[in-house]
């Protein structure tokens, strides 16, 4: 019996060393291949980096990019990087400066900002015409004019322009009127007005109408009117204006006929003394002060009516014009 014993326990220390030689060969042929693997990780990762950074030098010398040191490569801040120049420096303070500082009754030194408050500023360079025009002004004035007539008692119907200009330097008459005038922005306004014209002429050689020898005429003419006004924006930053001028008004005629001997003359001719008008032209005006201006206007008169000159001897419509002196006063 102590044989099979001492048999048993051989045969099973026998097979538990066994065991456990195997055991530890396997461990360690795992621990080898696990330690050959990780070689090869870091031989793989050192290769890929070696191959990027030949393709980054490769691309450098391609575009020309000069590689920075190291020491640079580490920081992109403006403190570190000693060649990028400064291209912000902050302003200067004045409650940094030492005369904003002041002594209290205290003894302690408390910032003052007035210097920077309360600093004086340069006034706006305007012009004189954006002193006079602004949004919604009004102008009011009065004008002085001379007058001409184009009718058949006149004889001034289609006379060429040389001829034209001389007769009107020597035929013509006095007139004058109100306007008040709306400056709604820098190029445009709108303007009312009313006007006393005399219109009157006196023939070379008298014509005859009917049976009246007629030399003469005479008109006086009251004219109320609203016109549009479109100003040149080119002469915004200067004194000056030039503008161009259409509207609409009616007038009042009361025309009067006299012969050769100043004695009046009586046409049965019935027409209707009150008429309109269409006013256009254009004219020009420079600033005096910033409340007053002074100007010129040529105004035409276009009518639809043949008794300006209290007579009809053709089928064509008396006109007349008007040579402006105006003044006005914006408030």
């Amino acid at each position: 019996m102590f044989v099979k014993k001492t048999f048993r326990s051989v045969i099973f220390s026998v097979i538990f060393s066994i065991a456990f030689i195997s055991v530890t060969a396997l461990e360690s042929e795992n621990q080898n291949y696990e330690d050959n693997e990780m070689e090869r990780f870091v031989i793989n990762s050192s290769e890929l980096s070696l191959s990027n950074n030949q393709m980054d030098n490769f691309f450098h010398r391609l575009f020309g990019i000069k590689e920075r040191p190291n020491s640079e490569r580490k920081s992109r801040s403006r403190k570190h990087n000693t060649k990028r120049s400064q291209r912000y420096s902050p302003p200067n303070s004045n409650s940094q400066q030492p005369d904003s500082y002041d002594t209290g009754s205290s003894g302690s030194k408390s910032s003052d900002m007035s210097a920077v408050r309360n600093a004086p500023k340069p006034p706006l360079d305007r012009s004189r015409r954006d002193q006079y025009i602004s949004l919604g002004s009004w102008e009011m004035g009065f004008s002085l004019f001379t007058t001409h007539t184009i009718t058949d008692i006149a004889s001034s119907k289609g006379l060429p322009i040389s001829d034209f200009a001389s007769f009107h330097t020597s035929h013509y008459s006095m007139g004058g009127g109100l306007f008040g005038r709306y400056l709604m922005n820098e190029w445009f306004a709108m303007s009312l007005g009313m006007n006393f014209v005399n219109l009157k002429a006196n023939r070379d050689t008298p014509f005859v109408l009917g049976n009246n020898p007629v030399k003469s005429f005479n008109n006086d003419i009251f004219e109320f009117f609203t016109k549009s006004e479109f100003y040149l924006p080119g002469l915004t930053r200067t004194p000056f204006d030039l503008y161009g001028f259409v509207g609409i008004g009616i007038f009042f005629s009361d025309a009067t006929i006299y012969d050769s001997n100043e004695r009046l003359i009586n046409i049965q001719d019935d027409y209707n003394q009150v008429q309109p008008f269409i006013p256009f032209g254009g004219g020009m005006s420079i600033k005096v002060t910033n409340t007053i201006k002074v100007g010129y206007e040529f105004g035409w008169r276009n009518t639809i009516f043949h008794y300006l000159d209290g007579v009809k001897n053709d089928n064509s419509y008396d006109h007349y014009f008007l040579n402006s002196l105006k003044i006005g006063i914006a408030f």
